[in-house]
């Protein structure tokens, strides 16, 4: 079966060390990780992607660019905003235009795995039926 694509948008180390964790236990997304907002930017123009994480801000970029870069190469596309506790008013706006969810760090990072498991269940991605229990 072919791998779901999974891309992540992160500078930070202890987010980026945390998440690669969580995204262990995810084998069937093929991840993406980049930090460089040019490379990202053509990424998303040359690939379609099923699920994005991202940082709300990123050096000479934000992460609501992101999402609606990725979701003009699939509608379909389930973004995941990584924020800081000073912008979760930013990160409940893009939710409201599209995104699928936000988690605050670091403490919600937790969060992270759970959003991941709904959105392979709901947005079938997951590539055996009952594999994931919430």
């Amino acid at each position: 079966m072919e791998k779901k694509q999974l891309l992540f948008i992160e500078e930070e180390g202890y987010v980026i060390e945390r998440v690669g964790e969580m995204l262990a236990a995810f084998p069937h997304f093929q991840v993406t990780r980049a930090d460089d907002a040019e490379k990202i930017r053509k990424l998303l123009e040359e690939k379609a992607f099923d699920v994005v994480i991202t940082d709300i801000y990123l050096r000479g970029a934000s992460g609501l660019e992101f999402s609606f870069k990725a979701r003009e190469k699939n509608k379909d596309v389930c973004v995941i905003l990584i924020t800081g506790l000073d912008n979760a008013d930013m990160a409940a706006k893009a939710v409201r235009e599209g995104a699928f969810d936000f988690v605050i760090k670091p403490p919600g990072l937790e969060r992270l795995t759970n959003i991941l498991k709904m959105v392979t269940l709901v947005r079938g991605l997951s590539p055996e039926e009952g594999q994931y229990k919430l």
